[in-house]
């Protein structure tokens, strides 16, 4: 049911990218079509139901909405070029009042604009997502498609056209966040593991030890990275485009701790929306067609969430093990992790390739999505620990309980492994990697 919300969301999202009413109110009934299935897939939940399903129905709810955005914005597009001019993107019967508006100007005007819009609505949402996760814990229900998001901004289309849809999504989308972020604790265990660090930012957190709070470090490079990303990178000179990046590794300190503070929960969706200021910051310095770096954004979005579920149900990702042999979703090495592609991205703007570097990068990520996807994903066969009580209650350390290093959760239900089993097969051999994960090592 999943996949077939998913599949209603393109057809719909292929309808919206007309501009006359007749094919978005096609679009509008696709979309009720695929809001439903996605609640029938909710409702289908059982007993048992493997990591692999969770993702997927995870995966298609971020996928169903990105797409709908794209198509949005795509319709702008499409209706500048069919007028030779620059459209706005609003019509219908109440867009003539919103022309000379702050909706009609927001973002900028015509298709960059409404590009721009998507962008942010599209870190809006992911981020959404890994806070919810963050805060809810192992008892977290599964991201859901945005119903009322989605619902509201068809009618928006239908009212003034494709751009009051996308300001809709917008401002539904960072309102949500706000109202996760602003709760007054969280209940994860383990969120170190949704961080989505790579190799740099593992060896870095490394040498703290896990003795330095993630928070304080993480919001000094926040802070310096949207400062120089509001001034523009293109006005940062030479080899300055990387401060940016170099800011954000101030929050490569605290990657070992165990983020059991009050607000550590926080953390990677903070870590995560520096990432996308900066990816963001980069396209728009760069001159990157809007369509690109929202495939860069939407890309960069599947991997940190992907990151997020696998730490969270212990599916392995790299060759990465700790020291009782098991292989554990910690470093994120093939996808670079976000100081990795922090890093990649500047170092493209410092030599103007930009564009050729995101369509390279978001090709990357995707093709690596998927064959992380069959490599590990469809073959693990625990089941993932329902929302209730039960779950809930996965608190202690141990086979069945938090992970002590802070990457994630051992499902509740499910086969326990030997100590030194892998949970990938045909994986590599743990007592053939553990000296190498030894000296590597740089879990709290």
């Amino acid at each position: 049911m999943a996949a077939s919300s998913l599949g209603l969301a393109v057809i719909a999202a292929a309808w919206f990218t007309e501009s006359s009413p007749g094919p978005q109110v096609l679009a509008l009934a696709f979309l009720v079509a695929s809001v439903l299935a996605a609640a029938a897939a909710r409702a289908m939940t059982g007993h048992r139901v493997t990591v692999a399903s969770e993702w997927s129905r995870a995966a298609c709810a971020l996928l169903g909405e990105l797409g709908i955005y794209a198509a949005l914005a795509g319709a702008v597009s499409l209706a500048g070029a069919a007028a030779g001019s620059t459209a706005n993107g609003l019509g219908g019967p109440l867009g003539p009042s919103l022309q000379g508006t702050m909706i009609g100007h927001a973002g900028g005007l015509g298709a960059s604009g409404a590009w721009a819009l998507a962008v942010v609505a599209a870190v809006a949402l992911t981020l959404n997502h890994t806070a919810a996760l963050c805060a809810a814990g192992p008892a977290a229900r599964l991201p859901r498609l945005g119903a009322v998001r989605l619902l509201l901004a068809g009618l928006a289309v239908l009212l003034a056209g494709p751009r009051l849809g996308l300001v809709v999504v917008l401002v539904l989308a960072l309102l949500g966040l706000l109202v996760t972020l602003l709760r007054p604790g969280g209940g994860a265990t383990g969120v170190a593991g949704y961080r989505g660090d790579g190799p740099v930012s593992a060896w870095i957190g490394g040498l703290v030890a896990g003795r330095l709070p993630p928070l304080a470090p993480l919001l000094v490079g926040l802070l310096v990275t949207c400062m120089l990303a509001a001034l523009g990178l293109r006005n940062l000179p030479g080899i300055l485009v990387l401060t940016p990046a170099e800011a954000m590794l101030l929050a490569a300190l605290g990657s070992s701790h165990l983020h059991d503070g009050p607000g550590d929960w926080r953390v990677p969706a903070f870590l995560q929306a520096g990432e996308y200021v900066f990816l963001a910051a980069a396209g728009y310095a760069g001159h990157t067609p809007g369509p690109v770096t929202f495939g860069l954004v939407a890309a960069v979005g599947l991997r940190h969430l992907d990151m997020a579920y696998r730490a969270r149900q212990r599916v392995p990702l790299s060759w990465f093990m700790d020291r009782r042999g098991q292989r554990l979703p910690r470093a994120d090495w093939r996808g670079f992790g976000w100081e990795g592609r922090m890093i990649l991205i500047g170092i493209a703007l410092l030599g103007s390739l930009t564009t050729p570097v995101f369509v390279a990068m978001g090709l990357y990520l995707a093709g690596l999505e998927a064959a992380d996807y069959i490599a590990s994903w469809r073959i693990a066969s625990l089941v993932a620990p329902r929302p209730g009580p039960r779950a809930a209650a996965v608190t202690a350390a141990g086979p069945a309980g938090a992970d002590v290093a802070g990457v994630g959760l051992v499902p509740a239900a499910g086969p326990e492994l030997p100590p030194g089993a892998s949970l990938v097969a045909g994986g590599p051999d743990p007592a053939a990697l553990a000296a190498e994960a030894e000296s590597d090592h740089n879990v709290g």
